[in-house]
This record gives structure tokens, sequence and C-alpha cells, in this order.
């Protein structure tokens, strides 16, 4: 077990989350609808990185959402910040040793289907990872290391996210997401051959945590907020983005709400 997990474990005792929630660029609103027990700063565990990017507070609450005990992480990773991909996914890596078998990541994604617009809500129902320089389980020993990523996104979680929203009259999409390293934006031709091969979103996480989750026989939902049309003629820029994320962020907070509820 790493340091990190020994110290957690150390400072909420007994306290055993039944769910993990990743918080994307802008997404704070879903920290809204938790009953926080206890709050713990990226920077007071031992061996664990510090968030960088603005819209990532860099913490760890664990906390209720109706009756479930949920471990939010308040702020994420990236490669873009320099970190490896092991530090990137160890946020993963403590949920899973710390017994957790749900996971529900959220992002900010570009559309590069055309037919997504800003503020949409999409479901992730697989990725496409242009991230090769590093990988979360090189180095891992033994056959576990070989991860099956087909159907690594829940279909049950899917069918289940699609009945709220419904219920709630909020629209949601569903499609491919792409990593990419970061921290540039792609350029007109890199987004056009993404098109052409059938991805929907793209964005520069989520893809290496996925790994790591389906590494620890996790259930997964991916949530996407699209905060910018990639082909549009505006400059994107990261203010932007985490000011569309706040706005589609309460959307997906009440529908995460509802979801971790009926679970």
């Amino acid at each position: 077990m790493e340091k990190y997990t020994q110290f957690v474990k150390k400072e909420i005792g007994d306290f055993n989350p039944e769910y993990a929630i990743v918080i994307g660029s802008g997404l704070a609103p879903i920290m809204d609808k938790v009953k926080v027990k206890k709050r713990i700063s990226y920077k007071e565990i031992p061996d664990f990185p510090v968030s960088t990017v603005e819209g990532h507070r860099g913490e760890l609450v664990f906390g209720t959402i109706g009756n479930k005990k949920v471990l939010i992480f308040n702020g994420r990773f990236h490669f873009y910040e320099g970190y490896s991909m092991k530090d990137v996914t160890k946020t993963i890596r403590l949920a899973g040793e710390l017994g957790i078998h749900n996971l529900i990541v959220t992002n900010a994604a570009g559309a590069v289907n055309t037919t997504l617009e800003v503020g949409d809500i999409m479901l992730i129902n697989d990725h496409v990872n242009f991230i090769y320089a590093d990988n979360p389980l090189r180095g891992e020993k033994g056959n576990k290391r070989f991860v099956n990523m087909i159907g690594v996104y829940s279909r049950e979680f899917i069918k289940k996210f699609r009945k709220i929203a419904n219920r709630e009259g909020i629209p949601v999409r569903e499609g491919v997401y792409c990593a990419v390293s970061g921290p540039n934006y792609e350029t007109l031709a890199e987004l056009k051959l993404m098109n052409r091969l059938g991805i929907d979103a793209v964005g520069m996480s989520t893809v290496p945590e996925v790994i790591m989750a389906a590494y620890f026989g996790m259930k997964v939902l991916g949530i996407s907020c699209i905060t910018d049309a990639a082909f549009g003629s505006n400059e994107v820029s990261h203010e932007e983005v985490i000011s569309v994320a706040e706005k589609c962020g309460k959307k997906i907070a009440k529908l995460v709400e509802e979801f971790v509820k009926e679970a």
C-alpha cells in the first residue's frame, strides 16, 4: 500500500466510500451536493502531487451524497503539468487501494463532432488515447497490467444516467472522447483527422485515470461538459473553458447527485 494511501486511511478511520468522483475544470458545483465530513489538501498528503491549474482546487473531500459515502477529488493532475502518468493517476490508485469500486469522472472537452454545441453534456461511451508518451501501467508487475479496455465505460451506468436526465428534463449526448497531452490546443488538421476517426470530443485528461480504474476493476461513468466548438472561428482560451464549465457544471451536479442517491 502506498504511503499516501496509508496516510489517508489514518485520517478517515472507518469511513469507507462507495464512489470516487473526479471533478474536472470548472465543474466544482458538484461540491454543492456533498455533505462534507473531512477535507484534506493535496499538499498535506505524502508523495502526492499538487494541482497547478486554474479551476482545480486540489483537495480530497470525504462526505455523503444522500446516504452514499463518497470520495471527491476536487481537482486532478495532468500530464502537461509535468507530472508522470504514475503521478497523474495517483488519485485513482488511492481510490482503488481504499477499496472503492465505482468511479465517476468528469471533464471539460472541446467538440469535434460538429453536432455538439457549447454547453452540451456528453456521456463518454468509449475513448481514443493519443497520449502515447507514457502509460500509467508501465512498470506494473504480472499479468494484471494487461488491462482489457473494451467496454470500460459501464453501459449500466450510462443507461441509468440517461434515465435520470430524461426525468429531470436535461438533454444529454453520448460519444467518443479523445485524450491528448496538451497544453496546446489542436490544429485544424488534427481536428479534421479526429473527426474522420469518429471522435466526438477532445480533452487533456480522463483517459489515464480510466486506464487505472480498469486496472482496479472499477465501474466507470464518464461525463464531458462541452466547453468549446473545436471547429469554431473563435480562439479557445482556458478562461472561457472554465466559464462555460461552471454553468454546465450545475446541471451535471444535479444529475450526479441523483445518480449516486439512486445507486
